[in-house]
């Protein structure tokens, strides 16, 4: 979660370098966008997105969870959410993202789908569950595009989001949407 200093830093340069907040670029934006939305349709509560001016963000969330929940689903979820991100820039190919920022937040799935092989070794290897949990971060940043877009267009300056917001922005999208 991103700290209160972090923020008043973003918010400070945001209004000393320019005469109105700017705006970050779209691909940065449906990224974290892609994240949130991700994540809320699985049930994960939204703590907020940060989108600095070095043109990076930051989503997080949080799934309560119990002693009795199944870590590799809770770890299969969790990367679906992380790839999200990623697969959006698929989906929407003219905002792309470069591949070496993609290149180092996939680590962490890695090493998350190795743990999933050990609990589950009939999942396949590492590998194989890379590619089926990729297929579905896909999918969801498909079936999701105008929520996504939705969401992402209100992502409008530099800055911090909390959850509390991200989730009335995206509650408010799927209004817009719906009617």
């Amino acid at each position: 979660m991103i700290s209160t200093y972090d923020w008043l830093i973003a918010r400070c340069k945001a209004v000393i370098n320019h005469s109105r907040p700017p705006e970050p670029p779209m691909r940065v934006r449906l990224h974290e966008a892609g994240h949130a939305v991700a994540g809320h349709r699985f049930g994960y509560v939204q703590q907020g997105i940060m989108l600095r001016e070095d043109d990076t963000g930051e989503t997080s969330q949080q799934y309560a969870t119990g002693m009795d929940d199944d870590m590799s689903v809770r770890l299969q979820t969790e990367i679906i959410i992380s790839m999200t991100g990623f697969a959006v820039t698929l989906e929407y190919p003219e905002y792309k993202t470069d591949a070496l920022r993609i290149g180092g937040d996939v680590q962490m799935e890695l090493v998350n789908a190795a743990i999933i092989h050990r609990i589950d070794p009939a999942m396949g290897s590492a590998d194989e569950i890379m590619d089926t949990l990729w297929v579905r971060a896909r999918l969801v940043a498909r079936n999701n595009k105008p929520l996504i877009q939705a969401v992402a267009a209100r992502l409008d300056h530099y800055g911090f989001w909390t959850g509390e917001e991200i989730q009335r922005i995206i509650d408010d999208c799927e209004k817009e949407l719906d009617r």
